[in-house]
């Protein structure tokens, strides 16, 4: 969790994108809104990268796994459900959009969008 404490107009660096954060994997940790306690915990091996989390209405959490996947997990349990490989790492946070009754998830890799349907 990042907050911005800096006073200048032109502050230095990105909200969460930290120097050497990663080379020593990660981690991606569900925190429990109600007690502030971990729920569950995803180990990253390869390091997760300073990407965005997507959670949908329709239970699922997106996010890159640092070694050029796009996965979903059970946001509940943590348990992965799917996953992608791109052709390179998550670069954003993914997105969601419904199109003709069809929902989609969108993310970013490189220099490609990388769309996927999601099934009911």
């Amino acid at each position: 969790m990042f907050y911005l404490t800096d006073t200048d107009p032109h502050p230095e660096g990105w909200g969460a994108a930290e120097r050497d954060a990663g080379y020593f994997g990660g981690f991606l940790n569900a925190i429990d809104y109600k007690t502030g306690k971990i729920a569950w915990r995803h180990h990253y091996v390869f390091g997760g990268g300073p990407v965005g989390i997507l959670t949908t209405a329709g239970k699922l959490l997106f996010a890159g796994d640092g070694i050029q996947s796009l996965v979903a997990f059970d946001p509940a349990k943590g348990d992965i459900l799917w996953h992608a490989g791109l052709a390179d790492g998550v670069s954003n946070g993914p997105i969601t959009y419904l199109l003709d009754g069809q929902q989609y998830v969108v993310a970013g890799a490189g220099d490609s969008l990388y769309a996927f349907a999601l099934q009911d």
